[in-house]
């Protein structure tokens, strides 16, 4: 019902959506998949997955009722033309594990509930017109190794709380407005491959503590207000 609500709400519900019936499974329309989960003596088919990608779905994700949908693992709803905020009840979605919201039309600022998905592994914003600062809350998402939010319209600083995510592989942050300085406690995100911080406008030096991060493969800092010498 809560998948149905949300279809009655968009604007011209796309062509995917023409399977989203009523009278069948949610298990058998397009962009949804289910998981049996164990529930005392029974195993109930649940829906653990929506995956419609460039599906052109004109609407909020505000009126998606995310607490009647506990055991959602993975959301892709990506390059379509999502507006207005990310909500604040997408805490409800205990195990997510893949968030990807990107190249959509988001407005308004990372909801700090976004830190109590603690079963998150990638979390992608990317092209978006998202505003406010990076939250500290993102600190908790102990599980992440992918954080995308380039291309939006963050400011302040690189929040030290970042350096909490110690299994964090990707990091992009590039082309927003983040100012202050790179933080040298970077250094404790011993498994990061990928940074990219360009596009803002960061200053002080480049941290040589840096250097320690050995499996580095791409490092992208152009297009800031960096001074001082390359360590």
């Amino acid at each position: 019902m809560a998948l149905l609500h949300w279809k009655a709400t968009l604007t011209s519900p796309p062509l995917h959506m023409s399977s989203w019936q009523e009278n069948t499974s949610p298990c058998n329309w397009t962009g949804i998949m289910c998981t049996a989960v164990h529930h005392g003596r029974h195993m109930p088919w649940v829906v653990t997955n929506i995956s419609l990608p460039d599906a052109g779905i004109h609407g909020t994700l505000g009126e998606l009722n995310f607490s009647a949908l506990p055991f959602l693992t993975y959301i892709d709803l990506s390059s379509n033309s999502l507006h207005g905020l990310i909500p604040t009840n997408i805490n409800s979605l205990s195990s997510l594990s893949y968030l990807y919201l990107d190249f959509n039309q988001l407005t308004g600022e990372i909801p700090y509930e976004i830190g109590g998905l603690q079963s998150l592994t990638q979390l992608v914003l990317s092209f978006n017109r998202l505003t406010g600062h990076i939250p500290a809350s993102l600190g908790n998402l102990t599980m992440l190794t992918d954080l995308g939010i380039h291309q939006n319209m963050i400011s302040g600083p690189i929040p030290e709380e970042i350096v909490k995510l110690a299994n964090l592989q990707l990091l992009v942050l590039s082309n927003n407005t983040l100012t202050g300085s790179i933080p040298k406690t970077l250094e404790n995100l011993t498994q990061l491959n990928t940074l990219y911080l360009y596009g803002n406008q960061l200053s002080g030096p480049i941290p040589q503590e840096l250097g320690r991060l050995v499996h580095f493969q791409d490092l992208e800092l152009s297009e800031n207000d960096l001074s001082g010498s390359i360590p």
